[in-house]
């Protein structure tokens, strides 16, 4: 695949994977920062209410508009041109 990549690409794709390994090592250090602090707690608080908790961040969907708005915010960070719609 990369050598039917442009240059530009192969630098978007790059950055993606970077990204990809960000997010591994920042949940790694969440898990672990977490860990540890379970281990100095007195008391565990009861697993259902963590795990409702984790399960309903999710739960907030985007309308069309800010969506849209997320959309044109990544085109940016690309240094693409910000599109205005069809």
């Amino acid at each position: 695949m990369f050598w039917r990549q442009t240059p530009r690409e192969t630098a978007c794709h790059l950055r993606a994977l970077a990204a990809e390994r960000r997010r591994a090592i920042d949940l790694a250090i969440f898990s672990a920062w977490h860990v540890a602090a379970l281990t100095r707690a007195d008391r565990l608080p009861e697993l259902t209410a963590l795990l409702e908790r984790v399960s309903a961040a999710g739960d907030a969907d985007q309308n069309p508009e800010e969506q849209m708005d997320a959309a044109r915010s990544i085109a940016a960070s690309f240094g693409l041109p910000a599109g205005k719609g069809r």
